[in-house]
């Protein structure tokens, strides 16, 4: 009965060793982020792209607002479009952000995946694409909570999807032209005293260009900045990915003077010396799937490694 009570003893351990190790394995499995279908991706940057002009108070944004809540809708997100009235060197204009949510292992603590939807108002091209500098945000991130809502691997952080209208000046950079949505956003969360909840924010712009060369401005948070270069080198993706010199201003710029930590992920190398960067060759031709796939991948990745 002693030897028999023994057996059973090293069976018991070696089963419940065997439990442990699967246990292990599933919690780091957990921390590998799901891909985006690039396929998908591409589709949805030629749907919006589409819809033309989309400057900020056009038929074209608001039906740019449709678009997004359609595939929302069948992607089963919840989410609410943010709509108000906004003072602009054009006298008042109609903006609405859109707001999609996901919800993480932790539910109070999140981080702002953020793009703008609107296009630079062109009167020399009154059928502007904008299909790089607005279009490629809005399919990477529908890509990535499509790719999100189809795996059971939950991040460790909430995460608030925000579709920025207004991002675009009517004529310069000020306290009061441009970044409306983004502006507006931060404000309504600083009110609801939701700005300490909010881990980081990451901005995604202009990074469907089939030469991808993202530059990360000098603002960028460090820390952030140092995963993504782990990451990055990881995957084997160094050759698209640089530090820029200098800030610059954009949708994460409201946050940034908040505390918040921030990294805006844009490709400012549109074309040679920036060339097709708010012109009439700002066009789908100009974007790839496989930029949209290591753009969306990359953060993705970086998404599943954020702390609360």
């Amino acid at each position: 009965m002693k030897i028999i009570s023994k057996k059973l003893l090293r069976f018991t351990s070696f089963i419940f060793l065997i439990v442990l190790v699967f246990a292990c394995s599933s919690k780091k499995y957990k921390l590998v982020a799901p891909k985006i279908n690039s396929n998908y991706a591409m589709k949805l940057l030629k749907e919006g792209a589409s819809i033309k002009p989309r400057h900020s108070g056009s038929k074209g944004a608001k039906e740019t607002v449709k678009f997004i809540n359609k595939y929302l809708k069948v992607l089963n997100v919840k989410y609410l479009n943010q709509a108000w009235t906004g003072n602009t060197p054009d006298g008042p204009i109609e903006f609405t952000n859109v707001i999609a949510e996901i919800d993480g292992q932790s539910k109070d603590k999140f981080i702002i995946i953020g793009c703008h939807f609107d296009g630079k108002k062109l009167f020399s091209v009154p059928d502007f694409e904008a299909a790089n500098d607005g279009a490629s945000g809005v399919a990477v991130l529908l890509s990535m909570i499509k790719a999100i809502k189809n795996s059971e691997i939950k991040p460790l952080l909430s995460i608030k999807f925000l579709f920025f209208d207004g991002e675009e000046c009517i004529i310069n950079y000020t306290r009061s032209d441009g970044l409306y949505g983004s502006r507006y956003y931060a404000d309504q969360l600083e009110k609801a005293d939701q700005l300490k909840n909010c881990r980081a924010v990451i901005i995604l712009d202009m990074i469907g260009d089939r030469d991808l060369n993202i530059t990360l401005p000098s603002g960028s948070d460090k820390n952030i900045l140092k995963l993504l270069f782990e990451i990055v080198k990881k995957k084997q993706y160094s050759k698209y990915f640089t530090k820029y010199k200098s800030d610059i201003i954009d949708d994460h710029t409201p946050f940034q003077i908040r505390g918040i930590p921030v990294m805006d992920v844009i490709d400012f190398h549109y074309g040679d010396g920036n060339r097709f960067w708010h012109t009439a060759a700002d066009t789908v031709d100009k974007t790839s799937e496989k930029s949209l796939a290591i753009t969306g991948d990359t953060i993705l990745q970086l998404i599943y490694q954020l702390k609360p």
